[in-house]
């Protein structure tokens, strides 16, 4: 009898236990991305940060073999320049020097007295001209060419201005290929470059061409290095991009490069038994220190997404490691019962922002549904912006109370970032981010699915409290809709926002949908370009975009011997 009354208890708890577990990941997948309004009561961490792991994994390492690849070329060119005579008016001209940049063109020439030169590529509208001048004064002149359109024949002018003030002038074509075959479709219904922040739009892929087009939908810059959601540049002007080696899978290659396709350094991260693509799989930034910090994976645990390293900027070696699991309950990665569970895909980090202003970085959980400012490198939560569902007692220190009741929860969000002291408060701090606003975790918004939008938030440390102070994309409804992928990008010179909701599935078919907006509430519409032509689930979409000038305002002295 007593045997039987504790076999009655052991399967009475076992039942508990299983029910719990059952509200507290959902029965299915379905269920599950719904959200509870229980709080969970867990294990707790016995210290809410992270920390470097005692020893690094080496996980990264430089690589020569693209650099020793264009010594060659421009070996080449320097001895094909060296056996004529190249004044202004016969300049040498190598279209697309180092092979990957196809709208671009180096050109060398001499001078008798040292000038400075002024290079203008000839837009199809006066407001599509492209220049940049060079203000060192010298004899020889590399000048890098940028912003040709494809297979047309560019006019170029090139202007020379010596000390005491004397001008020339060469004007000549360039013809170019050409997009390929394979390229996506791009139109504007609405542009008003009067009102646009400077330069081109650069459109960032999931999967396959980073490219830039000027307010008319033009392509005016392309690379044909493979590229996966890593384009953006860097202090010293250059460009961090992720590809692959032409034929392989995975984009485990992080280059930078210049605008001319040069490259001055490249990465390789190497994850053992890792069989994806996305090795780096969502982004990559520069720290104050000149390092970079990339979002990869622990190979040596089930779990995907949740891992970051810090490597080396001179040696290219892995300096610091960590896991947003050393952050959170065991629960919650565990008993992880969402989407994507079976891939160990519990937290799916997809964006990272460093704050200078207190060393710190904004980090982004579509799976969390949460968006999180840690202090850097010590990890240390300062607040999570989130529905306050789900969470440990030990967590309440750290979650954002709305200020009004009618606030809604970011869901499955994108692409923190930090804005400008709108309110001459220092008390307070503004962020904006891309909201899919497709619940994931937590929260039980019925807005679900319904719309995505551009949100700034305006958050007081000192009291916890957050508050949204503008918005787009919610007024658009299902045709601004993006389940997955999506940016908002403050823009400084006219305070207009560049939202990106990329994965819009309309009757019409698949599409990418960048929008320039201006920072009124309603904001007003100053450019939309639509990406088109591509299909579901092939990964082509727009992840993010970029705005910035073609050229970089940084100084930029290009020698092919360099």
């Amino acid at each position: 009898m007593q045997k039987a009354l504790v076999t009655f208890v052991v399967l009475a708890i076992a039942m508990v236990i299983f029910f719990v577990v059952i509200e507290y990941t959902g029965a299915d997948p379905d269920d599950a991305a719904i959200g509870t309004e229980q709080k969970v009561e867990t294990s707790e961490k016995t210290a809410v940060s992270f920390h470097p792991d005692g020893e690094v994994e080496q996980l990264s390492a430089s690589d020569t073999r693209r650099i020793n690849e264009q010594k060659g070329l421009e070996a080449a060119y320097q001895e094909e320049y060296n056996k004529g005579s190249h004044s202004l008016d016969n300049p040498f001209v190598k279209l697309d020097p180092y092979g990957t940049a196809p709208l671009t063109a180096l050109v060398m020439f001499e001078t008798d007295a040292p000038a400075r030169t002024t290079v203008t590529v000839e837009g199809k509208d006066k407001q599509a001209d492209i220049q940049r001048t060079y203000d060192n004064d010298q004899t020889t002149h590399t000048i890098p060419v940028l912003g040709l359109y494809p297979g047309y024949e560019n006019t170029v002018t090139i202007e020379t201005t010596t000390e005491s003030g004397e001008t020339s002038k060469h004007t000549f074509t360039i013809e170019t290929e050409p997009l390929p075959d394979d390229f996506l479709t791009n139109e504007t219904p609405v542009s008003h470059p009067e009102n646009m922040e400077e330069g081109l739009t650069f459109v960032i892929p999931s999967t396959r061409y980073a490219y830039g087009v000027d307010h008319n939908a033009d392509v005016r810059w392309y690379s044909t290095l493979w590229n996966s959601h890593v384009f953006k540049r860097l202090d010293n002007g250059h460009i961090l991009y992720a590809t692959k080696e032409k034929g392989q899978d995975q984009y485990n290659e992080m280059l930078e490069m210049d605008m001319l396709g040069k490259v001055y350094e490249s990465y390789l991260i190497q994850l053992e038994d890792y069989p994806d693509t996305n090795v780096v799989h969502h982004g990559m930034i520069e720290l104050p220190n000149g390092n970079f910090l990339a979002t990869v994976h622990d190979t040596s645990s089930p779990y995907i997404e949740d891992e970051m390293i810090e490597i080396d900027r001179e040696t290219g070696e892995t300096v610091r490691d960590f896991s947003f699991r050393d952050l959170f309950p065991e629960d919650f990665y565990e008993d992880y019962g969402n989407v994507f569970s079976d891939d160990g895909d519990w937290f799916h980090q997809n964006a990272v922002w460093y704050v200078e202003k207190d060393d710190s970085i904004l980090v982004s959980s579509r799976h969390q549904d949460l968006i999180m400012k840690l202090s850097y490198p010590e990890g240390e939560i300062n607040w999570i912006l989130a529905d306050h569902e789900k969470w440990p007692d030990a967590y309440d220190e750290y979650l954002l109370e709305p200020k009004s009741e009618d606030f809604k929860f970011p869901a499955g969000p994108h692409a923190p970032m930090t804005m400008p002291d709108f309110d001459n408060n220092q008390a307070t701090n503004d962020y904006l981010l891309f909201d899919n606003n497709v619940v994931i975790t937590r929260g039980k918004d019925p807005l679900s699915g319904d719309f995505s939008q551009a949100v700034q938030y305006r958050i007081n440390p000192d009291e916890m409290t957050v508050e949204q102070i503008w918005q787009f994309g919610k007024q658009r409804g299902e045709d601004f809709y993006s389940r997955i992928v999506g940016d908002a990008d403050y823009l400084n010179r006219t305070g207009n926002r560049l939202v990106t909701s990329g994965y819009i599935d309309a009757d019409e078919g698949m599409n990418s949908r960048i929008v320039e907006v201006t920072n009124s509430q309603p904001a007003d519409v100053v450019f939309e370009l639509v990406v088109s032509g591509f299909e579901k689930e092939s990964h082509r979409q727009a992840y993010r975009a970029e705005r910035m000038p073609l050229y970089p305002e940084q100084d930029w002295n290009v020698g092919i011997t360099n």
